[in-house]
C-alpha cells in the first residue's frame, strides 16, 4: 500500500524522491524551500534539458502526485538554511546525467556533496551486464 504523504508538513531543505517511471527504478528529486508570498509551495529541481530551475508545486507534480518518499532534512536551523541557500544558489546549474543529475543536486543540497547512488548502480550494473556478456559469449 502507498504511503501518503502530508505536503503541508515539508520544511525547508526537504527532499522529494518522485518516481520518474512507472517501473519506478529511476527517480526523480526536488528540494522543497518554502513558500511564495502567496502561500504556494516552492522547490528547485535539477531537470534534464532545463538545468536547476525553481517551479511550483503543480509543475513539479504534473505528472500526478506520486511519492516515491520524502527524506526530512537533518540537520539544525542554521545547517537547513544554508541547504536552502545552496538550493537557490544552484540555480542555472546545467543539467549533467553522469555528473550533476537531479540526485547529484540534491545531496549537495541536503549533504554539500554531489553524489548520485542511481549513477554508482547503473555504472555497476552495466559492468555485471558486459561480464557476463563475455562469459557467455565463450
Amino acid at each position: 500500500m502507498a504511503e501518503i504523504y502530508n505536503l503541508k508538513n515539508l520544511q525547508p531543505g526537504d527532499r522529494l524522491v518522485l518516481p520518474k517511471s512507472n517501473l519506478g527504478f529511476v527517480q526523480h528529486h526536488a528540494i522543497y524551500i518554502g513558500n511564495d508570498a502567496y502561500g504556494n509551495r516552492q522547490y528547485v529541481e535539477n531537470y534534464i534539458g532545463k538545468g536547476v530551475q525553481m517551479v511550483n508545486e503543480s509543475y513539479l507534480f504534473r505528472d500526478g502526485y506520486h511519492l516515491t518518499r520524502v527524506e526530512p532534512f537533518t540537520g539544525n536551523g542554521f545547517q537547513r538554511r544554508l541547504a536552502v541557500n545552496r538550493a537557490v544558489a544552484l540555480i542555472g546549474t546545467q543539467y549533467d546525467l553522469v555528473n550533476f543529475n537531479c540526485e547529484h543536486y540534491a545531496n549537495t543540497v541536503q549533504y554539500n556533496k554531489p553524489f548520485s547512488n542511481q549513477v554508482g548502480n547503473g555504472i555497476l550494473a552495466t559492468l555485471l551486464l558486459a561480464v557476463i556478456g563475455i562469459g557467455f559469449s565463450k
